[in-house]
């Protein structure tokens, strides 16, 4: 038996959301996207189903069915120190949800608040009550969490002992248990040991659970000495590979949920291990749900067996959309992904002195722009994610936010640098993405104005200093810019195509006492503009954004 789909109604992160599957899955996201919650989720509907049919009445009572009580204590899917942490946001007004189709078959879980230390469950009313109760050789999901450290001594445990363990994310302290399990099964593990001499040319032993602790041994294929070693002694890739595939093979027939099993491992185990679980999956007969945010598991997979979790569930369809999931995953943090659902819009300027240009001019003009600006949703054209490294370009930026906003737009605002080949509007992406380039050397160079620069040596100065009027200002701009760019502030003089305006804004200032005058701080000289003396390229720009993103 396979799922198909699973919906998830008020737990943890998700308060209503459908993952549909197609056999095995592989779901790809960044780090706190909801792959280890869905995986949980699916598991919660695994152990409430265990603990409602241990009541053993399959009748509807008054339209409904009888509620099973689970401890805390022995609520193993899902770690937890209080019950209201499962809940989505906390908020206990209504009952969680978790309905998983199994080969056609919508099969629904209810899990309802009693207290911090216990909840009820029960199928929902719904529910097939012949199917419940012929569920007996139905299949039985597994978390398996990534490997942990593992424990030195390990007794025989039984199976509600060793859910319990995995459900805490603890599997280095049941792996013994669980190769005892797989050697009462000589098949499982004939094709267990098999596995891994071809991975790791180790041979593992039979383990011995004769005594108080069960040893679990391996030793060197190709030795001539063939000393045995305990599995403690093995590496960390080595115990994730064998926890993984102990499981598949010692649960046959049934859906492993396993939690990034690419960790712990090098990048060329990591190439092997997927194709490896695939193989042994399809040989007992079992489904794959995998987490995993590994550029080089992604690489390994079938497009139509991806599935990425950027705010909400996507089918992978094609090569094409598979690589740009995987460059959405080096790209894109989890605010980046909230921002774009929450806003829609995404603003791309040179830095934050540009943004803050830009929001003062936007409050000057009293422009419809204005309430997006104060809380924009914007990242630099060109962003470094770590120091030294390959900047990310904002259409490499954009095209990932594509996967997790379909309908977001955004609207790149470049200087121009000098360069006259850049045209001064122009679409990318489908329309979705509209680049501007300013006609002038930069954003600064639209500051550039002697009864501006003027009022504002005035207001950082104070009363105290000499005053400088408008005159004095154009005498002093003059030593350092063209006479006609002086006289005419509003004219495109082609000198400010060329001349970067910081370094001429830098040199006017210090000569009018404001020496050292950080340019992170030009924002201050855009807030004493008046609406008559900004330019009106700069309003045509505003009224750009305004438009392509419909405010």
């Amino acid at each position: 038996m396979k799922i198909n789909s699973v919906t998830i109604r008020n737990f943890k992160r998700f308060k209503d959301e459908t993952f549909n599957f197609d056999g095995n899955v592989v779901l790809a996201g960044p780090n706190n996207s909801g792959k280890t919650t869905l995986l949980q989720a699916i598991a919660t509907w695994s152990l409430a189903l265990e603990r409602w049919r241990e009541l053993n009445d399959y009748q509807r009572h008054g339209g409904a069915y009888t509620k099973a009580p689970i401890a805390r204590q022995t609520f193993y899917s899902v770690p937890l120190r209080a019950f209201d942490l499962l809940w989505s946001e906390r908020t206990l007004d209504s009952g969680i949800e978790i309905e998983l189709t199994i080969d056609g078959e919508s099969v629904a879980m209810e899990a309802n608040h009693e207290s911090t230390e216990q909840v009820y469950v029960r199928p929902s009313e719904n529910v097939c009550p012949e199917w419940l109760r012929n569920l007996d050789h139905s299949l039985k999901p597994v978390f398996v969490p990534a490997m942990t450290g593992l424990s030195i001594e390990e007794p025989v445990y039984q199976q509600p002992k060793i859910e319990q363990l995995l459900g805490q994310g603890k599997p280095g302290d049941v792996l013994r248990n669980l190769l005892v399990e797989t050697h009462h099964n000589q098949d499982a593990w004939e094709k267990l040991v098999n596995s891994i001499g071809k991975m790791f040319d180790y041979q593992l032993l039979p383990p011995n659970a004769d005594g108080p602790n069960i040893i679990a041994e391996y030793q060197h294929s190709q030795k001539q000495k063939q000393a045995k070693f305990d599995i403690a002694s093995a590496g960390s890739g080595f115990l994730q590979v064998l926890m993984l595939l102990t499981f598949l093979h010692s649960r046959r027939g049934t859906v492993l949920l396993l939690d990034e099993p690419d960790a712990h491992l090098h990048v060329i185990l990591q190439d092997r291990i997927y194709s490896e679980l695939r193989a042994a999956a399809q040989a007992s007969n079992s489904q794959l749900i995998i987490a995993t945010h590994s550029e080089v598991v992604i690489n390994a997979v079938d497009p139509r067996e991806l599935c990425a979790l950027l705010d909400t569930p996507r089918k992978i369809a094609n090569d094409e959309e598979k690589a740009s999931l995987i460059q959405s995953l080096s790209i894109l943090s989890n605010l980046d992904i909230m921002l774009a659902v929450e806003k829609k819009n995404i603003l791309y300027v040179e830095g934050h002195t540009d943004l803050d240009i830009l929001r003062a001019w936007a409050k000057i003009l009293n422009h419809p722009i204005t309430q997006f600006m104060e809380k924009p949703f914007w990242k630099p054209t060109v962003s470094e994610t770590r120091l030294q490294a390959k900047g990310i370009k904002a259409q490499d930026h954009f095209e990932s936010l594509l996967l997790a906003q379909v309908d977001i737009r955004g609207v790149q605002i470049s200087d121009r640098d000098g360069n006259e080949n850049i045209p001064e509007s122009q679409e990318a992406v489908e329309g979705k993405l509209l680049k501007l380039c300013w006609a002038r050397y930069e954003i600064e160079s639209y500051l550039i104005h002697p009864a501006v620069l003027a009022r504002f040596v005035g207001k950082i100065v104070g009363s105290n200093a000499p005053e400088i009027n408008i005159d004095a200002m154009k005498e002093i701009m003059k030593k350092h810019l063209p006479g006609a760019v002086v006289d005419d502030a509003s004219n495109d003089h082609s000198y400010l195509l060329g001349a970067k305006a910081k370094t001429v804004l830098s040199a006017i200032l210090e000569e009018t006492g404001l020496q050292g005058f950080p340019a992170s701080r030009y924002f201050e000289i855009a807030a004493v503009m008046q609406a008559d003396e900004i330019h009106p390229e700069i309003t045509q720009k505003l009224d750009a954004i305004a438009d392509h993103f419909n405010l």
